[in-house]
């Protein structure tokens, strides 16, 4: 789910992942004023049955509350919300886990 207004100019393999990364945050995010946030206390929308921060793909299934600790480390003026920017560091911990383990390595 898209929200109204600008689209990333691009179509190549990066930018349009990018723009997922994009639609996905405000699929889940709520707005407040003039930001959009994440709450800790994620829910899923109806027929869905996971946030974009519990995808059983994007955990180190050796740790537990993997994502919990991703989502305290991240929330830098710890409110229990997760900006955009916020949002981004937990993305590139989880990208970073995923390298590792395509890489046959789970530390």
């Amino acid at each position: 789910v898209t929200k109204p207004g600008r689209q990333f100019p691009g179509n190549c393999t990066l930018e349009k992942a990018l723009q997922t990364v994009v639609d996905v945050f405000h699929q889940y995010s709520i707005r407040q004023g003039e930001i959009d946030l994440l709450r800790k206390e994620l829910k899923a929308p109806p027929g869905r049955d996971v946030t974009p921060l519990s995808c059983p793909q994007s955990q180190n299934r050796n740790q537990a509350g993997y994502l919990e600790k991703l989502f305290q480390e991240t929330d830098l003026n710890k409110d229990k919300e997760l900006s955009f920017e916020e949002f981004t560091i937990v993305l590139s911990k989880v990208a970073d886990d995923a390298h590792r383990i395509s890489h046959g390595s789970e530390a």
